[in-house]
């Protein structure tokens, strides 16, 4: 008698073992942002220590050639790499100094506008009503008005406050650049701040914090504020190349800090005439400004894709 031996048909089904957590893959960054961030970290370093560095002349350091000064003598080489400006000075050096005194004023103009601009987008977001509706007249009247004819009127009424006022002495072409940029910051910052805090003002987190009798001033220091550092962030690195653009198109219209403090729109403006036969005097600050501008600007705008902020262009 023959038995048979059965064969199973189909795969018994075998329970998969549960896989490993996937690692995320690291993304490389970009070329655009790798450039931007050892640009801007090597232009500060120099900005920072140019008064110690040996490759960086003083702005006010003749450049001679066989023992003697000339307008423009020099072209970009070894002994001046971007050549010599109408009164021999170097101009590298003199772009160096430039950036220290572009990136002073622009850093504290940008601080100057998130923190007016945040204090104020911060209240009208999370009161709503009558506060909002204030606000929102302040910040529709700060952009009524063209930017650099509202930064053109600030400075030339704070030149006349301060003749006309002692207390007031203290107040140079610099911090008066300062006040004018920071309040041009004011109302699109807060109104983007605005924008953040109504939507985490239904948040549950917040809602759990109003609902255990915390109040206002607690809710949005401990509980909003610090969700809005992303977005005021984002906004920080686009605003600051903003104002630095800001500050050399002030200069090249004569309203620049103290004379003798050399900025980007001052060698631009000085020497512009020469741009045909000395155009190194002239474009050489042009690529400093424009590759500054535009370093912050692709760090801003990675960041805003990074934390989705999608209110950076209000």
């Amino acid at each position: 008698m023959t038995t048979a031996i059965a064969t199973p048909t189909e795969t018994s089904a075998v329970p998969a073992s549960p896989s490993a957590p996937s690692r995320k893959k690291f993304k490389r960054p970009s070329l655009g942002l790798m450039f931007a961030l050892a640009f801007l970290i090597a232009l500060i370093f120099m900005a920072t220590f140019a008064d110690w560095l040996p490759f960086i002349r003083f702005p006010d350091t003749k450049v001679l050639v066989n023992g003697k000064a000339g307008r423009y003598k020099l072209g970009p080489g070894w002994d001046a790499w971007f050549g010599t400006d109408g009164i021999s000075n170097d101009v590298f050096s003199k772009c160096i100094y430039g950036a220290r005194t572009s990136l002073q004023v622009g850093i504290f103009a940008t601080a100057f506008g998130i923190t007016v601009g945040g204090f104020l987008g911060v209240i009208a977001g999370y009161f709503r009503g009558k506060v909002d509706r204030v606000v929102s007249i302040i910040t529709d009247c700060l952009l009524a008005l063209p930017p650099l004819l509202l930064a053109i009127i600030l400075v030339n009424r704070l030149d006349d406050y301060k003749q006309d006022t002692e207390w007031l002495g203290w107040l140079s072409r610099k911090w008066q650049i300062v006040f004018t940029l920071g309040t041009l910051a004011v109302a699109p910052l807060a109104r983007i701040v605005r924008a953040q805090t109504l939507s985490l003002r239904e948040r549950e987190f917040v809602l759990a914090a109003r609902s255990l009798g915390a109040k206002p001033g607690r809710v949005m220091t401990r509980e909003i504020l610090p969700n809005l550092v992303p977005a005021i962030l984002t906004v920080a690195f686009t605003g600051l190349s903003i104002l630095i653009a800001a500050e050399g198109a002030l200069a090249f219209l004569g309203l620049g800090v103290e004379v003798g403090t050399p900025t980007w729109g001052k060698l631009i403006d000085e020497n512009r005439n020469k741009i045909d036969s000395a155009w190194w005097a002239t474009i050489f600050p042009c690529l400093m400004l424009f590759l500054t501008v535009l370093s912050f600007n692709i760090i801003g705008d990675r960041l805003s894709r990074r934390f989705d902020i999608r209110q950076a262009g209000v």
